[in-house]
Order: C-alpha cells, then structure tokens, then sequence
C-alpha cells in the first residue's frame, strides 16, 4: 500500500511553527500531529506537543492538503533540533506515518516571561477542498452524522470490540436503518464482508448523506459493502456465517418482539463470534422516541395512553437532525407503539439464555431522576439507567 499521508514542509516564522501536510488515501482516521524539540547539544528531547493534547479530535479526514500551525508557549533555550511527526491509529495503535525535520538547528529564546507560560495552541485549516471547519467531527453530539458516523462506529469499533480481529472479517448490522454507522464501521475496518439489513431501506438516502458530509463516493463502488432490505426475524444467511453482528438502537423497534431476532443473530454468528447490541431502554431518560414532541423524557409513563397519543397527533413535531428524514406525526405514534419494553436486567437474563457471554458493558446514567407521583411504582435501575452498551461473545 503507498503512503496514506506524508509531510511537504516544515518552517518556522513569528514565534509559530508550521505543518504542511498532504493525505493521499481517499479518507485516514484517527489523526495526529506531534511537534518534537531536542537540544542540538545533547539529543535530549526537550518539547512534544500533539495536535490532541489541545484538544483537537481529528477524526478523520479527506484527500487533500492541510495545514497546521504550533504556537508551543515556551521554547526552550539553546539551539533545538525541530522535527515534525504525523500519525494515524490502526488497531487501536498509534502508527506513524511520516516525519520531517528542519536540516538545520534553531535556536529561539522563550516567548514568554517566565510565570506567564502560555499553553501550546494549534490551528489546522484544508489549503484546497474541503474546509476542516465543515467535516463532522467538528459539529458534535448535536448533528446526526457525527453521532452515527463518527461517535457510534468508534464506540463499536474502539471501546466495545477493543478493535478486534473479526472486524476484518464477515459483518451483519441487524436493523442498520440509514447505514450511517455501518459506513463509519466499514471505512475504519475494511472487513472482507460487511451486510446492513433493514426492511425500512432507508440506508437508500446514504450516498446523498454521504456526498453531503464530504465523503468520497468510491465506497459505493466497493461489493464487499452492501445493503439489504430483509427482516431480522428470517435472515436469509447460512449459519455461523458472520464473525461480527452488530445492533445499534434496533432491537426496541421489532413489531412483536426481538427473542426471534436474537435466535437467528446467535444462528449466524460462528462460534466465538461477536455480537455488539445498544438496545433502547423503554423506561429511561431515551426510551420513548419522542423528543420531538416532549421535553419531558418520561411523559409515556405519566400520561394515559390516548392523552398521550391524542398529544402526539396533534403537535407539531419540533425536528431534531436525523439526516434529512422528516416522519410523521402518525408515523411517530406507530413506532412508539411498537416499541418493546427492554429493560437492562431482563435483557441481560435473555441475552444468557441464549448463550451469550458477557466481554464489555457500559451504563450511561441520567445525570438525576425526579420522582413524581405517575412515577412512584418504577424502580431506580428502570428510570435512571439511560442507556446500555454491550459486547458478548458467541458461546456454542
């Protein structure tokens, strides 16, 4: 494989350091950049200052020329030997890339008064295409992209199946609705396989979403992705076909119930496979669906149910980012309707019934939970756990 990115110039010029930098890949993750001082005289390494320590999370980004400028703070005495270091992750480990030095020692006193240290400050701007200002790691929790592409394939790939090698494998997502995430995964791990499934087939829209976060298009081109609009309750695979299965908040919109669904993903994950689900919670702070209609997170469980539905028809929805996708009132009281009751000890028992075993759990809690009276017979784990993530393997 050629180099995905090299460095094209390093210099110096008022006290602040400047990284030219050039990807060549169509798309590098996880990027860092790292300035390196060492006292000309001894070798000693006397500065390292990352592009993340300052807080930037370059997630990604896309074919074209950038450029980063330093400003360290305090420079140490003395000439200093300068070099530059470009890094990307790759199965959870840093990877460097390319390094450039200045040919010549550099000698610049500090910068600031001493007792008046700066912290070291970066800037990264694109020199031609896209802005860096414009690419989904930048907008945050708030925009639907960064949540999917960004935030749930690194929660998958990084911290629940800790890179794991079956992510080069074969790969099933069981509800993968718009393929967001699928995309995040797919791109990262350049699995021989990778299958979406949903019957909804709004993973249709992915190639408009796509080209509108700036993403190149050739991963459409690419058979080992795809998609396929087929019911998690009759997949039409043979069995231990997938190394990986994925679910990512599907499992509580399964009309009539998931156990079936569950069977079927132990069917066609092999052995010692591995299955990653984040199944919504009906009676947490996210469990309804419906923050488009309420600001309280619990009004499902204090409103009769045709109040609440009267409400739902009749309001408005104020629209929150779910890339470009525009539902119903209507639409948004059937799938309340249809969603299952999931709570985190009865998922946790069906999950070992079925001869999951447990590898990484996380918890997200409700930061507090305010009793009201419609609220007096639910227990403390229902109402102030949030959100679960879980990774397990396939024990046959």
């Amino acid at each position: 494989m050629s180099q995905p990115a090299s460095i094209t110039r390093l210099d110096l010029a008022d006290d602040r350091f400047r990284i030219e930098f050039e990807v060549h890949a169509d798309l590098l993750f996880d990027i860092d950049l790292q300035l390196q001082l060492h006292d000309a005289a001894s070798g000693q390494e006397t500065l390292s200052c990352h592009i993340r320590q300052a807080g930037w999370d370059v997630a990604w980004l896309p074919r074209g020329r950038y450029a980063a400028e330093l400003s360290p703070g305090v420079v140490p005495d003395g000439p200093q030997r300068v070099s530059a270091l470009l890094w990307s992750e790759a199965n959870a480990e840093p990877r460097l890339l390319d390094r450039r030095d200045l040919p010549e020692p550099r000698e610049q006193g500090a910068t600031h008064p001493p007792g008046r240290a700066a912290r070291p400050s970066w800037t990264l701007d694109g020199l031609d295409g896209v802005p860096v200002g414009d690419l989904s790691w930048n907008r945050g929790h708030d925009d639907w992209f960064f949540k999917h592409f960004d935030h749930a394939a690194r929660v998958i790939v990084q911290l629940m199946l800790d890179s794991d090698e079956r992510l080069g494998g074969r790969i099933l997502d069981v509800g993968c609705g718009d393929g967001m995430t699928d995309l995040g995964v797919f791109l990262r791990c350049q699995p021989r396989e990778f299958v979406g499934i949903d019957p909804s087939k709004r993973y249709e829209l992915l190639p408009e979403v796509a080209r509108r976060n700036h993403l190149p298009g050739d991963w459409q081109e690419d058979s080992r992705l795809r998609f396929e609009p087929f019911d998690g309750n009759d997949m039409p695979f043979e069995d231990d076909h997938f190394d990986v299965v994925l679910s990512w908040g599907s499992l509580e919109h399964i009309a009539g119930g998931y156990v079936r669904t569950l069977a079927e993903i132990r069917r066609v994950l092999r052995p010692d496979g591995l299955l990653f689900v984040h199944p919504g919670l009906f009676y947490g702070a996210c469990g309804n669906h419906l923050g488009e209609f309420f600001d309280d997170p619990w009004v499902h469980l204090k409103l009769p149910p045709e109040e609440l539905k009267s409400k739902v028809l009749s309001t408005p929805p104020d629209y929150i980012d779910r890339g470009g996708e525009f539902a119903s009132p209507a639409e948004y009281w059937q799938w309340y309707t249809e969603l299952n009751p999931i709570t985190v000890r009865g998922f946790e028992t069906e999950l070992r019934e079925l001869g999951f075993e447990p590898w990484r759990v996380a918890l997200r809690a409700s930061p507090l939970v305010e009793y009201s009276p419609e609220l007096l017979d639910y227990g403390f784990e229902q109402l102030a756990n949030a959100e679960l993530y879980l990774s397990a393997w396939n024990r046959k």
